[in-house]
């Protein structure tokens, strides 16, 4: 009987002791995943479609247009109605309130599957009320040539400067404070 009182609280602490060391060690590699980020330049590939309406355009002019400006990029599952109402439509209303300069452009990238693509623009698309520029990327290219892919939703919305390499990340959504990170790097890249 002295046994198991001992032993069971032993194996309690080891238990607790091992499950508080992984969960610091994934903390400290999502961190350092994230923060490897910063600095990382983004391509534009030429697969993109920009989306006008009903009408679909090729990017090469577009890319020309805004070769040197600020851009804050979303990465939007385009295939679901709940990510176009809060997450498209959400981060455009909440970006728009600091973006005030022609130099600085809102960009989201919006994945639709070529099989659903019909369904989206009959379906989806009028749900759109965003201001910003949608780039339609219909075989994740443009995460797949910028190694992207990530499941964490505030990794998918990020800033980059004039030479496309990322200066700022995370998503208003998931963490409000971070508009004022957005906020000061757009006022920086003012005042250079």
């Amino acid at each position: 009987m002295k046994k198991s009182v001992i032993y069971h609280p032993f194996v309690l602490f080891i238990i607790i002791f091992l499950t508080s060391c992984k969960n610091q060690h994934e903390n400290k590699n999502s961190t350092i995943a994230s923060d490897t980020l910063l600095t990382k330049t983004i391509f534009f590939p030429n697969s993109l479609l920009k989306l006008d309406g009903n009408q679909f355009q090729k990017i090469d002019s577009f890319i020309f247009e805004i070769e040197d400006k600020t851009k804050i990029i979303s990465i939007v599952d385009g295939n679901c109605v709940k990510c176009i109402i809060n997450q498209l439509n959400a981060i455009d209303s909440i970006f728009n309130s600091i973006l005030h300069d022609d130099d600085n452009l809102l960009i989201f990238i919006l994945n639709v599957n070529k099989e659903d693509s019909a369904f989206f623009m009959r379906n989806l698309r009028p749900e759109i009320k965003a201001t910003g520029v949608i780039l339609w990327d219909s075989n994740y290219n443009f995460e797949r040539q910028n190694h992207l892919f990530t499941p964490n939703m505030n990794l998918r919305t990020f800033m980059i400067n004039n030479e496309n390499k990322i200066i700022q990340y995370g998503n208003p959504i998931m963490n409000p404070d971070v508009i004022f990170e957005y906020q000061e790097k757009l006022e920086m890249n003012i005042s250079k």
